[in-house]
């Protein structure tokens, strides 16, 4: 996987969760563009700063090179909620899942890109019953100890390399794989901004891109064939500006998916359901300024869709107007000596 296409592995985070049993539905459309059309204006531009006591912070090129040694640890917390929301828009049940990511650096494979490994410590999940309850995750500890190795440039986003079956069957794997999705993700727009803005961006630098191949997505578990298919649309990422994390220097990113396609379809003797959807997204994420990690992010968007779905007969529509889905990551500081 080439470093443009990780990018887009960051939009592929519904998809494992709105069937678990989805089964491949065929060629997808051509490539969509932005709905919206280019846009006009964001909070932030390319334009110099002319007054002195702003300039030199705010002119200067962006260093985003990932430094470290080898040994060094870092712990991450991910936490995805996702709304199931009727047609007016009102909840009808909230699926809550967390983990904690243990991250170890173990060499550096060429400059600037390290390889990883990734160990899940703590993986929980909740599913709610009504528009009034907020499940709180419960612990799953078959997920504890799953681990992968991963490598910017090489590492496969979409499908990542892990028995995530061990967490305790294809549904519940399928929640810790789209956690993992979340996870790396972030690092693959990092990695996006270095290779297509330039190892030096400065605030205001967007890239776009609308021209993607469909992704399948292989199944969790036994069994050959994909889980559904995936039509990215348009990605955008811009260097929105400076902010800080726990005290810490940081390079703010803005992101934003558009026009996303999702097909899904099973039929069994026992289900059966069709799910056709389009995903919007926007996002920001934080990277260190001091070695170019990834310190935080979160992403918040709709996916509207029409689904049907049966119990042993033939499938009907139901009165679910889609899914409303936001992830939060961020480092975990180091535990605090007695």
């Amino acid at each position: 996987m080439n470093r443009l296409s990780a990018l887009a592995a960051v939009a592929l985070l519904l998809t494992g969760l709105t069937a678990a049993l989805a089964a491949d539905t065929g060629p997808a459309g051509p490539p969509r563009s932005n709905v919206w059309g280019p846009w006009q204006v964001l909070p932030w531009d390319g334009e110099p700063v002319a007054d002195t006591a702003w300039a030199e912070a705010l002119n200067r090129p962006l260093d985003l090179t990932r430094k470290g040694q080898p040994g060094e640890q870092r712990r991450y917390q991910v936490r995805r909620i996702n709304l199931q929301v009727d047609r007016e828009g009102r909840v009808l049940n909230r699926m809550v899942t967390e983990a904690q990511l243990h991250r170890v650096l173990v060499e550096e494979v060429q400059p600037g890109l390290w390889r990883e490994r990734c160990t899940w410590e703590r993986f929980a999940a909740g599913q709610g019953l009504g528009p009034g309850d907020y499940p709180t995750p419960q612990d799953i500890p078959l997920g504890e100890g799953i681990a992968f190795d991963f490598s910017p440039d090489t590492f496969d986003y979409v499908n990542p390399g892990a028995d995530f079956s061990s967490a305790g069957g294809e549904l519940t794997g399928y929640l810790l794989k789209v956690l993992t999705m979340d996870a790396m993700g972030a690092e693959a727009l990092v990695l996006a901004a270095r290779s297509e803005l330039g190892p030096s961006p400065r605030i205001g630098d967007t890239f776009r891109h609308s021209q993607w191949e469909p992704w399948d997505i292989t199944r969790v578990g036994e069994g050959d064939g994909a889980v559904g298919r995936y039509q990215l649309g348009e990605m955008q990422v811009s260097i929105a500006g400076l902010t800080r994390w726990r005290g810490e220097p940081a390079v703010l990113i803005w992101f934003s998916g558009e026009g996303n396609e999702v097909t899904q379809e099973v039929e069994t003797p026992e289900f059966a359901m069709n799910m056709h959807g389009i995903e919007y997204f926007r996002g920001q994420l934080a990277a260190s300024l001091v070695n170019g990690r990834v310190l935080a992010m979160d992403l918040w968007g709709p996916l509207p869709c029409r689904m049907e779905m049966s119990f042993g007969g033939v499938a009907q529509e139901v009165p679910i107007a889609g899914f409303v889905q936001q992830v939060s990551l961020w480092e975990v500081p180091p535990a605090t000596a007695p």
